[in-house]
C-alpha cells in the first residue's frame, strides 16, 4: 500500500469516526428532546385536565346555588327560628282539624355525633285519618330534622292521639 492510499484510508477512517460521533451526539440530543417534549405534553395534559375540572366545578357551583340556598334554609339559623316553626306547625294542625299542644321545647347542645338542635315534642289528637295524615306530614318536614319517636294510640272510638318527638338541626355558623 502506498502512502497516499494509507493517508486516504486514515482520513476516511477519521471521517467515518467523526461522522459517527456527530450522529451519536445528534441521536442522543434528539432522544433527550423527545423525552423533554413528552414531559411537557404530560404537563400540558395535566394542566388542561385541571382547567377542565376547575371550569366544571365553577359551573356546578353556579348551577347548584339555588339548591344550596334551599338546603341552608332547611336548618334553623338560631333558636329564634323555632318560634316560626312552632307557629307553622300549630297552623298546620289547626288547618288539619287537630288539637295540638307543644309538650317540650328544649335546646340540645352539639356532641361528637349530633349537631346542635332543638328538641320538640308535639301531642295532637283528632280523628284517626287526620292524626295519621298529620303524622306523615311531620315525618317529612321541610327542615333538616330527625324523628326520634312517634307513638299513635286510640283514645276514644275514632279519636286518636299522636306523640311525636323531633329534633330540628341548628345551623352552625
Amino acid at each position: 500500500m502506498s502512502t497516499k492510499t494509507r493517508k486516504i484510508l486514515i482520513i476516511s477512517i477519521i471521517s467515518v469516526l467523526v461522522t459517527m460521533g456527530f450522529l451519536g451526539y445528534f441521536f442522543s440530543e434528539i432522544r433527550a428532546q423527545g423525552q423533554l417534549l413528552e414531559e411537557q405534553i404530560n404537563i400540558l395534559t395535566d394542566n388542561n385536565s385541571k382547567q377542565a375540572t376547575n371550569a366544571r366545578v365553577k359551573r356546578e357551583v353556579l348551577e347548584t346555588s339555588s339548591e344550596r340556598e334551599q338546603l341552608a334554609s332547611s336548618f334553623f339559623k338560631d333558636e329564634g327560628d323555632s318560634i316560626v316553626f312552632l307557629t307553622e306547625i300549630e297552623e298546620l294542625a289547626k288547618n288539619s282539624g287537630l288539637k295540638l299542644r307543644t309538650e317540650t321545647l328544649d335546646k340540645v347542645p352539639a356532641s361528637d355525633t349530633v349537631l346542635e338542635s332543638i328538641k320538640v315534642v308535639f301531642v295532637y289528637d283528632g280523628p284517626k285519618s287526620l292524626v295519621f295524615n298529620f303524622s306523615e306530614l311531620m315525618e317529612s318536614l321541610p327542615y333538616h330534622s330527625r324523628v326520634e319517636s312517634l307513638n299513635l294510640r286510640q283514645i276514644v272510638d275514632n279519636n286518636w292521639e299522636g306523640r311525636l318527638t323531633v329534633f330540628v338541626t341548628i345551623k352552625s355558623s
